[in-house]
Order: structure tokens, then sequence, then C-alpha cells
């Protein structure tokens, strides 16, 4: 029992650390202190050290001997493998889509979703809009039966994560993405794949905008790559 309640916690502070990193309340750069993070979680240094090394191993938090662990900076050639896997997928899911019958739940669905999005972006809610942007893109994905592809698109999304909560309040790019998200629903509708392909690659490549553009207003936040328009 004791075992099981060890492994809780340190999943607890796992899930934690992670989502602090994803929605950047860490910022790239900044020192991830065990003993720091352990106070401010109420728990012992164990289950941080054991979540400190399992984000490690995701890239998240980067460890430079003689000066600590730090949280892993932005790399723009990840960011741009990241949206070329999602626009290679989710332009083919909207294709797919239209290949089958559609129902009214489907739109009701992802009409629930833009409406859940825009309710938080006007009420500044960061997280609650990018909760709602994923379910949007786990929902077009589940009503063509690729559910099983969304672990894939999530993974591609969390390497770009950190950009967009930083543009959401930054460069209030919440808006754009609520009226993207319309675009496709209404080439969707429509019947158009083409279309709706195409506002899908639109709205997947305004994350290289706005990660050129965070990196103008922080570039302490990105590795030094003299290669970066390259990558996106």
């Amino acid at each position: 029992m004791v075992r099981q309640g060890h492994a809780s916690l340190a999943s607890r502070v796992y899930d934690q650390l992670r989502a602090d990193l994803l929605h950047a309340r860490l910022r790239p750069g900044e020192e991830l202190s065990e003993n720091q993070q352990a106070q401010r979680l109420g728990v012992s240094r164990t289950p941080v050290r054991e979540a400190i090394q399992r984000l490690v191993r995701e890239g998240l938090v980067h460890v430079l001997p003689q000066r600590g662990t730090r949280v892993s900076l932005l790399a723009m050639a990840r960011i741009g493998e990241a949206l070329f896997i999602r626009e290679a997928v989710e332009c083919q899911v909207v294709r797919r889509l239209l290949t089958q019958p559609r129902t009214a739940e489907d739109w009701r669905l992802l009409e629930a979703c833009i409406t859940e999005q825009a309710r938080a972006v006007r009420e500044g809610d960061v997280e609650a809009t990018m909760a709602a942007d994923a379910r949007f893109h786990a929902t077009l994905l589940e009503r063509c039966g690729l559910a099983g592809v969304w672990p894939v698109v999530a993974q591609a999304r969390d390497l770009h994560q950190r950009v967009r909560a930083i543009a959401v309040p930054e460069l209030r790019s919440g808006r754009q993405a609520v009226a993207d998200h319309r675009a496709i629903v209404k080439a969707l509708r429509s019947g158009d794949a083409d279309r709706a392909a195409a506002e899908v690659a639109r709205h997947l490549a305004r994350n290289i905008d706005l990660a050129r553009r965070i990196a103008s207003k922080h570039p302490d936040y990105f590795e030094d790559d003299p290669d970066a328009d390259r990558h996106l």
C-alpha cells in the first residue's frame, strides 16, 4: 500500500509539473529546483525528482552539468516537425470525414467545442481556451472513426503547446483560432473537402507565425538555431 501511495503521489506531481510546463507557467530556460518545487507542491523531494526524470526523458526539462536543471528551451526545428505531422494527419482527417455519412451530432459536438473555446477566450481563461481547442481537434478524429490516432496528434501538439500558451495571452491569438475552427466547420458543412483541408492547413500554419513572433519578443526562450527559418 505504501508503494501504491508513493506511485500515486509521484504521478500527481508529474502531472502537475507537466501541466505547468505545457501551459508555460514554468517558462523556457527557467531553473527547476527540486527543493523549490517540493515546497511549492507540498511534497518531499523524492516524487519531484522522479517527475523531473520523466520530464527529462520527454525533452521538456534539461539537466545541465554544473548548472542544474532547467526548463528546456523551445526549438524551431521541433516545432516545424510537429506542424508537419499535424498537417499530414489532420488534412486527411477532414477529407475522410467527408467520405462518411454526416449527422447532426457531428455538427453539435464540433460547435459545442467552438462555443466553449469562444467563452474561454472572452473570459481570458488560457487553460480552458487551450483545452477546448484540443477537444475540437480530438472531436474531428473521433467523428471520422480515428480516435486511436489522437495520441499521435496530441504528442505533436505538445511540441508547440508552450508557444501557444505564451501566444494566447500575449498575442491574443485565441480569437483567431476560434475563427479558424468556424471556417473549418463551415467548409465541412458545405461538403468541400479541398476547402476544408485548406482551412486546416491555414489554421496550423498560423503556429509558425506565432513561433516567430514569440521568438522575436522572447529570444531567450529559444535555442540558438542559425537555420531556424529553414525549419518553418
